[in-house]
């Protein structure tokens, strides 16, 4: 009996422990690239795939590239956007000399020098302030020092990224993930150089979490986890962890190595914390899927030809959207010509979401449970899918970037996004369901991105699931040691007994007489 309460009340508190961290696990919160506003207008036939994904949340882009607008305006626009218990989504791409090497990105840039720098990231968190944040720093900028006769170290890169994670680190609520190529990790003498540079930039006191991998790439998630652990071991540690680009690696990349406007890719798994991989912390949505990575002229035949980098493409968009995981997995409607309703398209897909919620709630019981380094290649795109919540009104701002392999072309490597920033921000209602809802293509949304129960109420089911076990367990701790009590007395009562028991056997001695009472069978 005893071992049976143990037993109860261990998976009592393992439960409530699970219900715990599910209310803890942060929503991402972003404002939806100003390219899909206008393709929603031009391509009605798109439009309701545009919003599913704009429900689920691009990450936002605070560059200093006059294409994407005024960046004070971005973050201000961001933060008035997003509710408070949300966690701010930002890739961070001001870096002086930027993309170096190809120098596309370069061009409009406003930030020259190591002081413009500066005024630019005092700009971004004097408007965040203490908001939870997640930062993704300076695409490139690591995979460009990494290179030994590269152009990284000579343009000044590392002094200031030191500078940026000082600044950033200010803030105690700050995640930050320095980009990494995720080519320097497939080679054991560029991991270590890699290593040695998030070494020193995640010094003692910074809010460095980790690396990110795959940004605007196609590598299947599969093997970026086994580059996760490359990276791990390069540094002689698991304390620092992953996230991952998932916006386009459903299908991973093909066996050319393609980057360009890969043909054979789709969107992949949805922007979550819940990932299934106990060293990747977050799926992210870095490249806004249909937009360009650039022309891809003489590419391999694995590329489809498209609009300058960054421009948005409907032919790419409707590729990469009836090949993604939300068409295949999630029962999303293609995208055939026909003009859909986007709440007919979610109402199609709940149930599957559903589904696939509880596969990767499941998925990550389990890599809890064995606190494994994640080294087998997982199921692609389905550990992920649907723990999200979505909804909300604001405004947008978006910039897209390609990490490509370092011999790659330069004249195209690097996607970047032609965005203008809209200057008005509404308040934030309360996120509704895990199923993209509808919203009026004039009306920009905000993308919060969860693993955790999107009701109306401010406790979380987790918090009523976990008060709900510990009552449980104190209740069957209360009945079983009342019964063991009960044992116990009766116990002692059969031990010194006052009367004889009714159905008993009594036997009397009187004068040498031998008289049986009632059951005599039991002398």
């Amino acid at each position: 009996m005893l071992r049976s309460f143990r037993s109860t009340v261990l998976a009592s508190c393992l439960l409530a422990l699970t219900a715990t961290r599910l209310v803890q696990a942060d929503t991402l919160c972003s404002i939806p690239p100003v390219t899909y506003a206008d393709a929603k207008t031009t391509y009605p036939a798109s439009a309701f795939a545009i919003e599913a994904l704009e429900s689920y949340g691009v990450a936002t882009w605070y560059s200093d590239r006059e294409e994407n607008g005024d960046y004070a305006e971005t973050a201000a626009n961001l933060v008035a956007t997003c509710s408070e218990d949300t966690r701010l989504s930002v890739v961070v791409y001001g870096l002086p000399n930027k993309d170096c090497a190809a120098g596309e990105s370069a061009v409009g840039s406003t930030v020259q020098t190591a002081a413009d720098y500066v005024t630019f990231l005092n700009t971004l968190t004097a408007t965040i302030g203490s908001r939870k944040v997640l930062y993704i720093l300076e695409p490139d900028a690591i995979g460009l020092l990494a290179e030994t006769d590269g152009c990284g170290q000579s343009a000044g890169y590392l002094a200031n990224l030191e500078v940026a994670i000082e600044l950033l680190s200010a803030n105690e609520n700050a995640e930050i993930y320095l980009d990494v190529g995720y080519w320097t990790l497939e080679y054991t003498s560029t991991a270590d150089t890699v290593a040695g540079i998030v070494a020193q930039l995640a010094a003692s006191g910074s809010k460095v979490k980790g690396i990110t991998l795959n940004t605007s790439n196609y590598q299947a998630s599969s093997s970026l986890a086994t580059l996760c652990s490359n990276f791990q071991t390069a540094m002689g540690s698991t304390d620092l962890h992953c996230i991952f680009d998932t916006s386009r690696n459903y299908h991973g990349a093909p066996e050319s190595d393609e980057w360009c406007n890969v043909k054979t890719a789709g969107v992949g798994p949805v922007p979550s914390s819940d990932t299934g991989i106990s060293n990747v912390d977050y799926f992210v949505w870095v490249k806004p899927p249909g937009e360009s990575d650039g022309t891809c002229s003489g590419r391999t035949s694995d590329a489809m030809t498209g609009p300058a980098a960054g421009v948005y493409s409907d032919e790419i968009f409707q590729t990469h959207w009836n090949q993604g995981l939300l068409v295949a997995e999630l029962s999303y409607d293609v995208i055939d010509g026909t003009i859909h309703s986007s709440s007919t398209s979610a109402s199609t897909a709940s149930s599957s979401a559903t589904q696939t919620q509880s596969s990767a709630s499941t998925a990550t019981d389990q890599a809890q449970q064995e606190d494994r380094t994640y080294t087998d290649a997982p199921s692609n795109g389905t550990t992920s899918s649907a723990d999200t919540a979505s909804s909300v009104t604001g405004n947008v701002t978006a910039y897209a970037d390609a990490s490509v392999a370092s011999d790659a072309d330069p004249t195209v490597q690097e996607s970047t996004a032609s965005a203008t920033q809209t200057s008005s921000a509404t308040t934030t209602p309360t996120p509704t369901t895990t199923t993209p809802e509808s919203t009026p293509a004039a009306t920009p949304q905000t993308n919060e991105i969860s693993t955790e129960s999107s009701g109306g109420t401010t406790m979380g089911t987790g918090v009523i699931v976990m008060f709900a076990l510990v009552a449980a367990a104190v209740v069957a701790l209360a009945a079983i040691l009342g019964v063991r009590h009960r044992q116990k007395k009766m116990l002692e009562e059969a031990k010194t007994p006052t009367d004889p028991y009714p159905n008993s056997t009594t036997a009397r001695y009187q004068h040498g007489q031998l008289t049986t009472v009632r059951d005599s069978n039991i002398l």
